[in-house]
């Protein structure tokens, strides 16, 4: 898509409402006026639940079921500590029904119950599109490293099929845990490449998917998001997904109300087993909060975290790529680098240059002896998107052009990543220790 064509969506995202603007009633509940968004407390979870400007304020669920209520999408989020707590999204595919809820428990049984939330957004350039509705059901008070089991319910008569998930674990408990974290982005307009990704990943039993961004061509038209998250689903049904913003994402309602993410869902941290995770908004709706506010949370996080074993970020665009289309991002480079030298970020997961490239360590815009000296730059922004050359320099161990993803294994003093392509065919390897 043209650079022009991309802007001007952009110009009309921002004009149809697709920033911080929310209107919140005395309630908590959200004003009542549609596509306003609101916020809600999330009953029996102790946090809030907020929607963007062009959508509806959250409200609990009721009984009214639309024409056709069947389930679909089902995909699971994080939206608090990840050892306690998981959220699971879906629609229906009248996207009238309001009516929903979630059964629950261990060992195969459904012993409890949650109503979801629902929401409605309106998709399309200047909200002109089909009005597609979301239901969300927050699961708290969860133990952790625990199996659960799970059925998303509209009635009687309109199920879905039972799930298992796992939560995270308590490293105070288990501090010889083992986690699975997998990485893949750019799927947008290759949704057969996508499929076969999902499918390799599911052989490798993950146990969260970061998305480093550009799920879609266009985030404000619903088609591909239909697309995207039905090849998802024998996935994202099992292991919950957390998405970097990507640019073509274009800051849109639609992609904020249907993952559900931690805190202002654009910049956020949370801790899964040994893991310190970071995600960013490397294409915000102000090119000064690049080295404004995000800067500044970057810094408050790494420093708030900076004993955690292992230190991870995922955002779309990427600080070292010697692709030939749209290569290093001068300004991420200098202004979030020198935070990633200075805290020891042990990996960064980016995408936008649709092929394969992992970096020497680097820290000060200099290749490093060992991962001990400097941080490790992965660019896997394979995951269907059409592909871009790619290409070698001074920072670069090597590079493939090549569909893929990747999954990285922590423990307390390993951490072992393996990238494949949609074949399942090994591409890289990597092993980093510490004492």
């Amino acid at each position: 898509m043209s650079r022009p064509l991309l802007l001007l969506l952009a110009a009309f995202a921002a004009g149809a409402g697709c920033g911080d603007n929310y209107v919140v009633g005395a309630d908590g509940a959200g004003d009542a006026l549609p596509f306003n968004g609101g916020t809600i407390t999330v009953p029996g979870c102790g946090y809030t639940m907020t929607t963007r400007l062009g959508a509806e304020a959250p409200v609990v669920a009721d009984d009214h079921l639309g024409p056709d209520p069947t389930i679909k999408h089902v995909h699971l989020g994080i939206a608090a500590d990840p050892r306690t707590s998981i959220v699971v999204t879906w629609r229906t595919l009248d996207d009238e029904s309001r009516a929903g809820r979630v059964r629950f428990g261990t060992g195969g049984a459904l012993t409890q119950e949650v109503t979801a939330l629902t929401f409605a957004y309106q998709s399309g350039i200047g909200g002109v599109g089909e009005q597609v509705r979301i239901h969300e059901a927050h699961l708290c008070g969860l133990t952790a490293d625990t199996e659960y089991t799970y059925q998303v319910v509209s009635d009687d008569a309109h199920v879905s099929p039972m799930y298992t998930f796992r939560t995270a674990p308590d490293i105070a408990a288990t501090p010889d845990a083992e986690i699975i974290l997998a990485s893949v982005g750019d799927s947008r307009d290759g949704y057969l490449v996508w499929a076969q990704l999902v499918e390799q990943l599911q052989a490798r039993t993950p146990d969260l998917i970061l998305f480093s961004g550009d799920a879609v061509t266009i985030g404000l038209f619903q088609e591909e998001w239909e697309e995207f998250f039905a090849a998802g689903e024998p996935l994202f049904a099992r292991v919950p997904v957390l998405s970097a913003h990507g640019n073509h994402e274009l800051n849109g309602v639609n992609f904020y109300s249907q993952f559900a993410m931690p805190g202002d869902e654009q910049n956020f941290s949370f801790d899964y087993g040994h893991a310190h995770i970071t995600v960013l908004n490397d294409s915000p709706e102000q090119n000064g909060d690049l080295s404004g506010k995000i800067k500044d949370f970057l810094r408050a996080d790494l420093t708030a975290h900076q004993t955690r074993p292992w230190k991870l970020v995922n955002h779309h665009r990427p600080i070292y790529s010697a692709s030939t289309r749209h290569g290093t991002d001068t300004t991420l480079q200098t202004e979030w680098a020198p935070l990633y030298d200075e805290f020891h970020v042990d990996l960064v997961l980016n995408g936008h240059d649709h092929n394969y490239e992992r970096t020497y360590p680097m820290k000060n815009l200099q290749r490093q002896a060992t991962p001990a000296d400097g941080t490790i730059y992965i660019v896997s922004g394979g995951a269907g998107a059409e592909l871009y050359g790619n290409g070698m320099d001074f920072w670069t161990e090597l590079s493939h052009m090549t569909h893929s993803a990747l999954t990285v294994r922590v423990r307390s003093t390993m951490l072992v990543m393996d990238a494949f392509d949609a074949a399942g065919t090994p591409i890289d390897t990597l092993t980093i220790t510490k004492p």
